[in-house]
């Protein structure tokens, strides 16, 4: 009986332990842009970067390996220069994102028809697509904490000169038992 009473007692510290593991989670909310500078004679472009979450968000490079997961909550674009007419729209276009090798891009969000010249200093919310949040969400959660973010899109006219920022608003779970 003894055994059975001291067994028991284990089982039940070893449950009550692992459900005790989640309330060390740490939850931090933290923002990161992107900048693009588009700069061409063309009607479209495309550019990308390799991001290293690590080296500009200090909390990432905080917690590191102890992250459980990182969730995108918010992306949202401007223009902080432009020069070309006010008839300049964008026809369409796209955010992606992909491992840092350039492999499995998948979409984050599209631009819709908007005119540049409304989105000088003017931040807009884009409509996020799940797979491409999640993939960003997952290779910022892991080390390297590193991902390539891309930019596309053609304007109804060239050339074309301004700078596009994307900010990422995201909170990160981590648990130092992890």
């Amino acid at each position: 009986m003894k055994k059975h009473a001291i067994t028991l007692c284990l089982l039940s510290s070893l449950v009550f332990l692992s459900g005790c593991v989640d309330l060390l989670d740490v939850e931090k909310s933290f923002t990161f842009q992107q900048i693009f500078v588009v700069n061409t004679d063309q009607q479209t472009f495309n550019d990308s970067h390799l991001f290293d979450l690590a080296a500009n968000v200090s909390i990432i490079e905080e917690y590191g390996s102890m992250i459980k997961e990182v969730r995108i909550e918010k992306v949202e674009f401007w223009l902080t220069a432009f020069v070309g007419s006010s008839e300049q729209a964008f026809e369409g276009g796209s955010l992606s994102v992909s491992n840092p090798d350039g492999s499995n891009t998948t979409v984050i969000a599209s631009l819709g028809e908007l005119v540049l010249q409304d989105l000088v200093n003017n931040k807009q919310t884009m409509t996020l697509n799940e797979s491409g949040v999640n993939m960003l969400g997952d290779l910022a959660a892991e080390p390297p904490h590193s991902f390539k973010l891309n930019t596309e899109g053609s304007v109804n006219q060239g050339p074309l000169i301004f700078t596009i920022v994307f900010e990422f608003t995201a909170k990160m779970v981590a648990n130092p038992l992890n």
